[in-house]
């Protein structure tokens, strides 16, 4: 994982130049949909549950280790265990670590400038325009760019509806070209042709991200979003991006109260400081 130790490398500098303490794992939670870690200054970061796990009960012994430790610490010793089916916490921690870096001001100082909400103010008319994980970005997009190519691992029908009369049957939703339940990757020669490139973070989880960014060698705007982005956007950055859309939880308490409950009802966005970046 040289992407992870890469990130490592960069945030550690970043400490040592600002002269930040590094937090402490206090907890990490494996939720029906995010992994999630907070540390000891409650903070709380994320990935979504998407890349190769273990059953849980073989992930408590690892994590039960680490509780208590840097997360610089805790991150070295994932890595020296070599298992993939261990990225989904290295991602999370490398998130909660770089935290105290993504600040406006530390941002600033390092080129980056950081703009609150999520305005995607970009001029789509007349592009070409791709979507890795169907969602968030579409009221940008859709009706408003040339074309609209949408891929996500879901099968057709999580995403798409039919409606069946007597004599047709129109699916739903359209003017949307869809690519589902495969790799986006599989269609590269539509990513080679677009001119935006917008993906989840969850690409950060199954390792996808830069095999897919590669692939958009002629996209202008090539973006990421989610929250699992924190990790270090001087890294992604440096790996070719310029903009990032991201997230902080307003309150790791009010998060976990509203994750944990029997029927959880709440949108992510409400209960999280939106922000988008750009060098």
């Amino acid at each position: 994982m040289k992407d992870i130790k890469r990130i490592l490398n960069l945030n550690l500098a970043l400490y040592e130049k600002y002269g930040i303490p590094v937090a402490r794992l206090e907890e990490f939670v494996f939720g029906f949909k995010w992994a999630m870690a907070i540390d000891d200054n409650k903070k709380i970061s994320f990935a979504l549950r998407i890349g190769k796990e273990k059953p849980v009960k073989e992930y408590e012994p690892i994590i039960r280790n680490l509780i208590g430790k840097p997360l610089d610490e805790c991150i070295k010793e994932l890595l020296l265990m070599e298992d993939e089916t261990l990225r989904t916490l290295l991602v999370v921690l490398s998130s909660l670590m770089s935290k105290p870096l993504n600040s406006v001001e530390f941002l600033a100082d390092r080129g980056i400038e950081r703009t609150p909400g999520l305005n995607f103010r970009y001029d789509v008319s007349g592009m070409k325009v791709g979507l890795v994980g169907y969602g968030v970005y579409i009221k940008f997009f859709l009706n408003k760019c040339k074309e609209f190519h949408a891929f996500d691992l879901s099968p057709q029908d999580k995403v798409l509806s039919y409606r069946i009369s007597k004599d047709n049957t129109e699916v739903y939703p359209k003017d949307i070209y869809f690519h589902l339940g495969e790799d986006a990757l599989k269609h590269k020669d539509i990513l080679e042709s677009l001119d935006i490139i917008i993906m989840s973070g969850s690409t950060l989880v199954n390792e996808s991200y830069l095999d897919i960014l590669h692939a958009c060698k002629n996209a202008e705007i090539k973006g990421i979003y989610g929250p699992s982005s924190e990790l270090s956007p001087d890294y992604l950055f440096e790996c070719g991006y310029n903009y990032i859309f991201s997230m902080d939880a307003k309150d790791s308490a009010e998060y976990l109260k509203c994750s944990f409950a029997p029927i959880p009802d709440f949108s992510t966005f409400e209960l999280m400081n939106l922000y988008e970046l750009k060098k």
